[in-house]
């Protein structure tokens, strides 16, 4: 059916038209928009100081939505304490404001001239080394973000940027291929959200089992959803879908099944991402080490080096056993009262949180982000 003239998409049409060749900051002219997601726009625009292509992030009207400025101000802490070559750089951030007055919040990042993961998959799957590689980097750039205590809690193919459209097809030799982006819902390690509380945030294929229950996240999160995108890219297809009420059912009953023509120990390390119990995944770091040192058996299959298993895999087996169907008990019991809601914790209404806290920044960029934040107080 065609879109009357005058509907959303005409509307959305229209303001991306009147947005190009504006200039924010006297610095930046808007060239065109990449992306767009539930509350911002990402343009491809022109650093005119520098004279060099830059990717604008924008929150739009963002005085009329708390949160979003919460989640944007936590955004730009977390990228600009980052510094990895497989992560999105962070050049510059700013307010502006739109012709009636409304505040607008943006980012200056890193351009990255190729298509998403997602993109790539819709022409089909990776092969074993491609899928061993792109692994490889992606664990290598979460270990880093894991290591400043930060959870990303979003990873998935439309997060990941391809630095070429060759990078997965030998393309890349000596090369980063990939960059991790969109921390806009990430979370400090400690505890400390930087989103609204009481709320499950994330894409519902890609949660683990204690992110779509609205359970404590830690680094562990991102592993096993790191293991699905990885599953994905071998068969072309999401490993889970349905609701959050589904979801939060089946990935606390059933591990994601992984192809056997990855090879033995490729399937191993998948299959140990994404068990149930996060204490029992390896973390980013061993990810990273071990799919970096792959090698190939006599019959062309990848051959991965050993690592410690984690803590919890001496637990008894059976111990295990019985700690997964009490989690699976749990799960029903909450499914039949109604109590996995989409956006709500199965919780009581908690205290209001302390004020988050960032990581520190320093030298001019920590003091402009400095000056941001006061800004945007309510």
């Amino acid at each position: 059916m065609l879109e009357q003239a005058g509907g959303p998409d005409a509307r959305q049409a229209s303001h991306d038209a009147a947005s190009e060749g504006r200039v924010l900051g006297d610095r930046y002219r808007l060239d065109g928009v990449l992306g767009r997601g539930g509350m911002s726009t990402v343009y491809r625009a022109r650093d005119l100081l520098l004279e060099r292509d830059v990717a604008i992030k924008i929150v739009p009207s963002a005085q009329d939505d708390a949160d979003e400025v919460v989640r944007t101000r936590a955004e730009i802490r977390v990228l600009a304490s980052l510094d990895h070559p497989g992560l999105v750089t962070l050049y510059d951030a700013g307010t502006t404001h739109t012709d009636d007055g409304a505040q607008q919040l943006f980012l200056v990042m890193e351009l990255v001239d190729g298509p998403t993961l997602a993109s790539r998959l819709r022409q089909g799957g990776l092969s074993a080394p491609e899928v061993a590689a792109l692994g490889r980097e992606l664990a290598d750039a979460l270990a880093a973000v894991h290591a400043r205590e930060i959870v990303h809690r979003d990873i998935k193919p439309a997060n990941v940027l391809l630095t070429g459209g060759d990078v997965l097809d030998g393309g890349s030799a000596g090369r980063r291929g990939v960059k991790l982006a969109d921390f806009g819902i990430a979370r400090l390690a400690d505890g400390t959200r930087l989103t609204a509380t009481g709320t499950t945030v994330g894409t519902v294929s890609y949660l683990s089992p204690e992110q779509a229950l609205g359970g404590a996240l830690g680094p562990a999160s991102d592993v096993y959803a790191l293991g699905l995108v990885l599953i994905e890219c071998a068969t072309g297809r999401p490993a889970f879908s349905g609701t959050l009420a589904e979801v939060a059912a089946v990935r606390l009953t059933t591990s994601p099944s992984v192809p056997a023509s990855l090879g033995p120990d490729l399937v191993a390390l998948l299959e140990q991402m994404t068990r149930i119990a996060p204490e029992e995944r390896p973390s980013a770091e061993d990810v990273a080490t071990r799919l970096g040192g792959v090698g190939r058996a006599a019959d062309g299959t990848l051959v991965l080096p050993a690592i410690a298993a984690p803590e919890a895999d001496r637990v008894p087996r059976a111990r295990r056993r019985r700690r997964v169907r009490a989690l699976a008990v749990v799960a029903t019991l909450a499914l039949a009262g109604g109590a996995v809601l989409a956006g709500r914790a199965l919780t009581d209404e908690p205290a209001p949180p302390p004020a988050p806290t960032y990581p520190t920044v320093a030298g001019t960029l920590g003091a402009s982000l400095s000056r941001l934040q006061q800004s945007v107080e309510p």
